[in-house]
């Protein structure tokens, strides 16, 4: 049994409530960026066997109802971003020293989110898209459940603690 007086200590409970305090605290209302004006995407370009980036690469998008078009060119990396979309439905290009490639089906565009999506850039002109969802989405921790998880977790540990160090009276022979 551990019968230390670590866990007897001030510092040690301390310890454990800014532990606690620190699961519960909400990261992402101060890591939040600035929000969006319109909306988003962001990725990387591969070439056809989805592992080698293509740097130089120029990635447009065009509104299918508006029919304006942005654009950005991929870094040493691969990586491209577009900002400033206003929402709706898209269709992408890539243009790079291989070649000309469409993606082909549309990709819908929300207000104030970042989409991300890789591509690849196959043969016959033909990219092939694999989405990475929408950065905005909650995770799991942040949900109710998520939430729910975290609390017994961390009362199950404090039970545990409290289990390991509490003092084991002696049985009396004398009732």
């Amino acid at each position: 049994m551990l019968n230390f007086s670590i866990f007897r200590s001030k510092v040690m409970v301390v310890w454990v409530m800014a532990a606690f305090i620190m699961l519960m605290t909400p990261v992402n209302e101060f890591a939040s960026q600035a929000p969006l004006k319109g909306g988003a995407i962001t990725g990387f370009v591969y070439g056809s066997d989805m592992r080698t980036p293509v740097a130089g690469a120029t990635v447009k998008i065009r509104n299918l109802n508006t029919q304006k078009e942005l654009s950005s060119t991929t870094d040493q990396a691969g990586m491209y971003a577009i900002t400033g979309i206003d929402e709706g439905w898209y269709t992408l290009s890539i243009k790079s020293d291989l070649g000309d490639f469409n993606l082909n089906y549309g990709v819908y565009i929300k207000a104030g989110e970042r989409a991300k999506l890789s591509l690849s850039m196959k043969g016959a002109g033909v990219l092939e898209g694999k989405g990475l969802g929408s950065s905005t989405s909650k995770k799991f921790f942040g949900t109710p459940a998520g939430i729910a998880v975290i609390i017994f977790a961390v009362g199950g540990a404090g039970f545990g603690v409290y289990e390991l160090t509490k003092k084991k009276e002696e049985a009396s022979p004398v009732r």
